[in-house]
């Protein structure tokens, strides 16, 4: 019994990372296929907070999952992550949203003292926080690195070829007596 749950563990662990694995093959391929847009999944876009602007919602090392959304659902309140003017991808908080002509969106980390001094228009703006994985940034930054690929890819991979070859060397083994067992 206790051998069975051990299988069903490791299995599982496997199943999992290998989901992981392909997970990040999806997503090379996506930066690779498309290096002018931000990877995502299902419509989300994980990405690793570097700053401290928005503070107490999340922190540096923390992974935001931004949903893609239509730019006229956002309301005021909303954390939207959006490309500036210089390229760079923002995650802050609408303090105003402004319709005239068109809507634009006026921003603002929360442990900032001032506004952006800019406005957001709707094309810039690449979604709404859907949720926070707190420090998950680190582990994807990790998960991403060659120690981490090794660790996460390359033991547990060696570790089921090797676990697979020692059990069919052993049901070998066993066959091999119950035969001379069955035939005396």
């Amino acid at each position: 019994m206790v051998k069975r749950f051990g299988h069903f563990i490791l299995n599982s662990f496997l199943v999992l990372l290998f989901v992981l694995f392909l997970i990040g093959v999806f997503f090379i391929y996506q930066e690779k296929a498309n290096p002018d847009q931000v990877p995502s999944i299902f419509g989300y876009h994980p990405l690793t907070v570097l700053s401290n602007s928005m503070q107490p919602a999340f922190s540096a090392g923390d992974m935001v999952l931004t949903k893609e959304v239509d730019p006229e659902t956002i309301e005021q309140g909303d954390i939207i992550t959006y490309r500036d003017k210089r390229d760079q991808i923002i995650t802050h908080r609408v303090i105003e949203k402004v319709t005239e002509e068109e809507t634009v969106f006026q921003t603002q980390g929360d442990n900032n003292n001032v506004a952006d001094d800019y406005q957001v228009m709707p094309d810039q703006v690449m979604g709404v926080v859907d949720f926070t994985i707190p420090k998950g940034g680190y582990v994807a930054q990790f998960l991403g690195s060659p120690l981490g690929m090794v660790i996460f890819i390359v033991i547990p991979l060696f570790t089921l070829v090797g676990i697979t070859v020692y059990e069919k060397l052993g049901k070998t083994e066993t066959d091999v007596k119950d035969k001379k067992h069955s035939t005396m």
